[in-house]
């Protein structure tokens, strides 16, 4: 075989050899590709199923972290458990309630206008009615008190507790009330109770500073 015949040969063989090897990186570069597709792929089914669960799921309550109370049996368990998703402490006794509302162990309670009343007077002075919740055409049966020295650190807290408090009312067939007219309903209320029976309000009406009107 000639010179240029075997150099020729040899181009040849070198050249499928580099084919051959060309096509086997092409092949190799292809495969990795397809990972990072198919987990974005996954990815985006995982978002979806996420955001159908959030959709799906009904938004709880949102505490902002103040601590809820009630007498047991006073107050009905919905109103009980108004913008408090962790539920409330219940106590026994008005006394065991006001202790707890003195020591800063509570920072509102939700009870019925002649206990809001009778803590009034068992915390000599030191809470404040902010809102009260009444059935259509009747009396308030539900009231919420804060502890002053709460209210006076932490304005904003309450204001809001009363906000998401009325957004939890609305649409249950009852009245949310709160300023002048919970003042008004809930002063009738207590009054009405002061004349059945002093000692179911703490023996004497609160003045009108007890009620909040913010």
């Amino acid at each position: 075989m000639s010179m240029s015949r075997k150099v020729a040969t040899a181009f040849m063989i070198l050249s499928l050899a580099f084919t051959l090897v060309g096509c086997g990186g092409t092949s190799g570069g292809d495969e990795p590709q397809t990972e990072p597709e198919a987990q974005e792929t996954v990815q985006e089914d995982e978002q979806q199923e996420e955001q159908a669960t959030e959709e799906a799921t009904p938004e709880e309550p949102v505490s902002s972290g103040e601590r809820l109370a009630s007498i047991v049996g006073e107050v009905a368990d919905d109103v009980t458990l108004a913008a408090n998703g962790e539920g409330s402490a219940e106590y026994k006794s008005v006394d065991a309630l006001a202790n707890a509302l003195i020591n800063g162990e509570v920072d509102l309670a939700v009870v019925t206008p002649e206990v809001s009343s009778a803590l009034y007077n068992a915390t000599a002075g030191s809470i404040m009615a902010i809102d009260a919740v009444a059935n259509e055409g009747e009396a308030p049966h539900a009231v919420t008190v804060v502890r002053l020295p709460y209210f006076g650190t932490n304005a904003e807290d309450v204001v809001a507790y009363v906000a998401q408090h009325q957004s939890l009312v609305e649409g249950t067939g009852a009245t949310f009330l709160r300023g002048s007219a919970m003042q008004r309903e809930l002063t009738d209320a207590i009054t009405d109770a002061y004349v059945e029976d002093p000692s179911s309000i703490g023996g004497s009406l609160p003045p009108d500073n007890f009620y909040f009107l913010g």
